[in-house]
């Protein structure tokens, strides 16, 4: 296979990506929403009261957040979009993860089981992924030293 035919499809691949990703993180964002209304509503005593109750809320507000500002970065191919698509990959890893370590038996734990092997843990390969895909974006290319090209000369190091 010819080298531009190789760098045609990435290229077309990465522009697909781009369209579709930032479409999926707006999605996911509002899809949680009103998840978060329900949560708030089933909260144990008051909301706002410092309770772990109220945690899971943030958390999820934090997690549509990350989402949406993920989009925005995925879209313009912004140098934070890997630290970004990072941390919200971590967010999700623990949403997941203690959303099953603290449910009930029964029904509720059937549904945090659902939430997380549906959900929440693809979604945290997908935005890992984009975080190991992403890099490249943060740092710029560097043409490399040949014939032609100079480097900047070397800095002595103050002692």
């Amino acid at each position: 296979m010819p080298t531009h035919t190789f760098r045609r499809r990435i290229t077309a691949r990465e522009a697909a990506i781009r369209r579709w990703l930032p479409m999926a993180f707006r999605t996911a964002g509002f899809l949680l929403m009103p998840w978060i209304v329900v949560l708030a509503m089933s909260v144990k005593g008051r909301f706002g009261a410092r309770n772990l109750s109220n945690s899971w809320v943030w958390l999820d507000v934090i997690e549509v957040a990350a989402l949406f500002l993920l989009a925005r970065l995925v879209r313009r191919r912004h140098p934070a979009t890997s630290p970004m698509a990072s941390a919200t990959a971590v967010l999700l890893g623990l949403d997941a993860f203690f959303d099953l370590w603290s449910a009930h038996r029964g029904s509720d734990y059937q549904l945090a089981q659902l939430l997380a092997y549906v959900a929440e843990l693809p979604s945290t390969a997908v935005l890992a992924t984009l975080s190991w895909y992403a890099l490249p974006w943060a740092a710029p290319a560097v043409p490399a030293a040949g014939p032609g090209v100079s480097t900047p000369p070397r800095r002595r190091a103050v002692v």
